[in-house]
This record gives structure tokens, sequence and C-alpha cells, in this order.
């Protein structure tokens, strides 16, 4: 299974008529990139908390931080965010296909199939859903 973080970079944000400091923002995502690649996934999930906050459209923190809830094995909110990332943006292709690995992990093959099938959809060189996929079908055919 893949587990991919984005990076995104703004140059200026402005949330109900409020000024937001983008410095803040960036720099909270940063850090919690950093968290989470140090599989500090606690840390990581309370900076993507204040950046939600201070910008509630920014998408990637949300699918950040289902990845992060991913590794904490914290399957509903990890399913939770990915879902939002997925209302934010509809054709990120990585929040369907890690938005599947949450599925097949909970054993909900059904839905992890489709999510793969979207995935690939939105991006046919997606190999890792395709592997995916092939993977989810062993297992089937094994039950």
């Amino acid at each position: 299974m893949r587990i991919l973080l984005f990076i995104t970079m703004l140059s200026s944000c402005t949330i109900n008529s409020h000024k937001i400091n983008i410095e803040d923002i960036e720099s909270y995502h940063a850090r919690g990139l950093a968290n989470a690649q140090l599989t500090e996934y606690k840390k990581a999930i309370a900076d993507f908390n204040i950046v939600i906050q201070l910008d509630p459209e920014y998408v990637i923190a949300y699918y950040n931080r289902a990845l992060a809830y991913y590794g904490l094995g914290k399957y509903q909110k990890s399913l939770e965010d990915f879902d939002k990332s997925i209302i934010l943006k509809p054709n990120l292709s990585d929040a369907y296909a890690n938005r599947a690995n949450v599925y097949f992990n909970m054993k909900q093959y059904g839905q992890a199939l489709i999510d793969y099938n979207r995935a690939i959809e939105l991006n046919p060189l997606d190999t890792k859903s395709r592997n995916n996929i092939g993977r989810l079908y062993k297992i089937l055919q094994e039950n």
C-alpha cells in the first residue's frame, strides 16, 4: 500500500474577510508533514488541525491528516478526512487510492474496489492501485 504526502504553497488567503497569515498555515502544514514523516502521527494531526482551523478549505491538510489517522489505525477518522478531501477536490486520485487502502484494511473490499477503480480512472498510470486490485481479487478468491 502507498501513502503519499502532499505539500502546497499559497501566496495569499482571505477567510471571512480576514487576512490569514499564510506563513502560519504553511509553517504548521510543513511541521505536520515533518511529524508524519517521523511517524509522530498525533503531533502531525495537531498541526493539521490548526491548518484546517485557519483555512477550512485547505484540501491537502485534510488529506494528510487522513494519512496520519491511517498511520494510527483510526480508520473511521481517516475515511472522514479522505471524504472531505474528495468533496473539496473531486479529481484528487491519491485520495481515492488511499481511501481504498483504508477500506481494504477494514475488509470492505467492495468499497475498496470502487475507489481503486476511480483512482485509476483519474490517473491511468496508477500502477499501485492496479496492483492492489490484484491483491484484492486474490483475497476474494481465497475466501
